[in-house]
């Protein structure tokens, strides 16, 4: 399969996702929002490699099960539709129509940039085309660099929960602390690297 949408200037596909946000945001309409997904899914087919497939299925697998929650939701509960689980109307049905076509064209486009785009590269071409100032360029270049490191930091305070016997679940607050208690720690460091770096407020 070609990846010919990772070729694309990282900056230029920046812009698209940015201009078709705002025109789903303002734009309600269940039609367009079929239009930019269709659009999207085509994209993906076509645009990216074999191996990304499955990246994109585990992704998009728990996106149709969030749309189809959203269009139930508004089928049955949004104004108009004869109160809780009362008669659908057509204007409940369009109600939740426009809410799951909406989230699932948002899930398209972002996941389409994001298979296709190394942030690396979207940074240098902000700091080269976009004029954006080196600090902050720097910055957005630590944080890139901090998410492996904090997701393996969550996953081994899980661990050692469990090996001192303390039963803890996917979502307990227990490891949650102990991670943001060492992301402030690294951002104290980062900060410091900065500074000695020459990053520093003018």
């Amino acid at each position: 399969m070609s990846d010919f949408l990772s070729r694309v200037n990282p900056l230029h596909k920046f812009v698209f996702v940015i201009v078709f946000t705002f025109v789903i945001t303002f734009i309600h309409s269940f039609r367009l929002n079929l239009w930019v997904f269709g659009l999207s899914m085509l994209l993906l087919v076509f645009g990216v490699k074999y191996t990304q497939y499955v990246k994109a299925a585990k992704f998009l697998l728990p996106a149709v099960f969030m749309a189809f929650s959203l269009f139930v939701m508004g089928l049955f509960f949004a104004e108009g539709s004869g109160g809780v689980f009362g008669t659908v109307t057509t204007e409940s049905t369009q109600t939740g129509f426009n809410m799951a076509t909406r989230f699932l064209s948002f899930a398209g486009v972002g996941l389409l940039f994001a298979l296709t785009t190394d942030p690396y590269e979207l940074v240098k071409k902000m700091q080269k085309d976009a004029k954006l100032p080196r600090k902050f360029a720097y910055g957005m270049l630590c944080a890139v660099n901090l998410l492996p490191v904090i997701r393996t930091e969550y996953q081994n305070a899980i661990l050692a929960f469990r090996v001192r016997g303390v039963r803890v679940g996917a979502v307990s607050p227990k490891p949650l602390f102990a991670m943001l208690v060492n992301a402030f720690r690294w951002s104290e460091t980062l900060s410091i690297a900065m500074i000695s770096r020459g990053f520093f407020e003018e």
